[in-house]
């Protein structure tokens, strides 16, 4: 049966016993207990009963943690296994992943978790503002590695180094390639990465970045609380400052015009994807998720309730919108009306040309057999698109903001504009898009000078 002890700082200890060692010695677990303020002593008591039934049944089922034994790294497989791979997105798994595997369990993993201290996240942290820690580098192969690869066949460099076919044949052509597979390269000739490959040692990663790790290594050490594993979370009392207002990039009216202008020459269907974002700020998923039977041309209203997206190790798949304010119907313009119908139109010839080789299952947008778009595809396109034509280079994304920045610059007010966007808040539209709003300020004034304007001219005529 569990003992509670009163300690001296307030809190409590409760003791189980957990049989005997080899030697005879008897065995105990402990784990210590604070109760919130206020409760009375009828609550005290009636809780401190419920958590040693609870730790004793721990003790007994063997899966009680010892946040003083066990190590950041062992606990964080555990936290993967029962919490993050039952209750996460893969969407949002999968970074978690790579942030463990490729930054967090090297520098930190080794360390019980109860003897993380603040000061050892804050030293990981000004670790990886450092530059040289971006998994995107892109590494470049000197001539020594091409020359040394050129005479080795590309099946041996793929047994040896445990890479594609494709990307070994990359490699032996001198294309960049990523971090990753320079090391294993690096790795199966047994030698350092700087001798065989170039890369940009000063890229560092963002502010944003480093808060991302921050807020996964939190989130693990807040369920080792929840779990009663440790008392108390570290992560907690790490300040790491105020973040610097993020302010999307975003396309001015000019740019827009020289874009379309452009686009006046490309596949109907990219024509259709970016007028319709531009329309919209529909997100990439979203619009790589759309069906004919979310559009409605008539009316002029789309329904979105879906996108589809890739994840590496997951493959592509279908899933609600980002938040439940995702789910929506928008209105569409005139314009984009007419270029939706041309295109479908262009679309149903395509389909009766191929007959049986059609291969679509109703999706908006699709390659020229009918076959869906890979999520990623209007990213990749665009960036491309914007390189042939000598145009500013935003992402894909951006045209997101450059809606935004339109409908705002048109005196659509912010419930609208959230709701268009489907932001779960208006405050994370005005927060996104405060600079906008606010240099559209200066238009109120001439607005009201218009209006007096107006008024004192009406009242002229009057007196007359």
């Amino acid at each position: 049966m569990a003992n509670i002890e009163k300690r001296s700082n307030g809190s409590y200890r409760i003791v189980v016993s957990a049989g005997y060692d080899s030697q005879g010695k008897k065995l105990r677990k402990y784990r210590t207990i604070t109760l919130p303020d206020g409760m009375t002593d009828r609550q005290r008591e009636k809780e401190l009963n419920r958590l040693a039934v609870l730790f004793e049944k721990e003790v007994e089922d063997g899966t009680y943690l010892d946040g003083a034994k066990i190590t950041f790294a062992t606990f964080a497989e555990k936290w993967m296994k029962e919490y993050a791979e039952k209750q996460l997105a893969p969407g949002t798994l999968n970074p978690y992943k790579m942030r463990l595997e490729k930054r967090i369990i090297p520098a930190i993993g080794h360390i019980k978790l109860a003897k993380i201290q603040p000061h050892h996240l804050l030293e990981f942290y000004n670790n990886l503002s450092e530059g040289g820690i971006r998994l995107d580098t892109r590494c470049t192969p000197t001539a020594t590695l091409i020359k040394a690869l050129k005479t080795t066949p590309t099946p041996d460099i793929v047994k040896l180094s445990g890479l594609s076919f494709k990307t070994a044949q990359s490699i032996k052509k001198g294309n960049p390639t990523t971090f990753e597979v320079a090391e294993k390269i690096c790795a199966a000739m047994e030698t350092d990465i700087k001798k065989i490959f170039t890369y940009d040692t000063e890229r560092k990663l963002s502010d944003k970045t480093i808060r991302h790790h921050h807020s996964l290594i939190s989130s693990i050490l807040s369920k080792a609380v929840d779990w009663n594993v440790i008392i108390s979370n570290p992560a907690e009392r790490v300040d790491l400052g105020k973040l610097p207002k993020y302010r999307p990039t975003y396309y001015d009216d000019e740019q827009i015009t020289a874009m379309f202008t452009a686009l006046d020459n490309e596949p109907m269907r990219y024509r259709a994807m970016v007028y319709l974002t531009i329309d919209t700020g529909m997100r990439s998923g979203e619009i790589a998720g759309l069906r004919w039977s979310d559009v409605d041309l008539d009316n002029r209203i789309l329904s979105i309730d879906k996108q589809r997206q890739y994840v590496s190790g997951y493959g592509t798949f279908e899933k609600a919108p980002k938040t439940e304010n995702g789910i929506r119907t928008i209105t569409i313009s005139k314009t984009v009306e007419a270029i939706l119908r041309q295109y479908r139109g262009q679309q149903i010839q395509d389909r009766f040309m191929l007959g049986d080789a059609w291969k679509n299952d109703n999706l908006v947008f699709v390659h020229e057999d009918g076959a869906p778009m890979h999520p990623h595809r209007p990213y990749k396109w665009f960036t491309e698109f914007l390189e042939r034509h000598g145009l500013p280079k935003i992402t894909y994304h951006q045209l997101r903001h450059t809606n935004a920045s339109l409908l705002i610059s048109a005196g659509v007010d912010v419930v609208t504009l959230s709701g268009r966007l489907g932001h779960g808040d208006k405050n994370v539209t005005l927060n996104t898009y405060s600079h906008i709003i606010k240099s559209k300020e200066a238009q109120a004034a001439n607005r009201m000078d218009i209006f007096y304007s107006k008024t004192t001219e009406k009242t002229v005529k009057i007196n007359a």
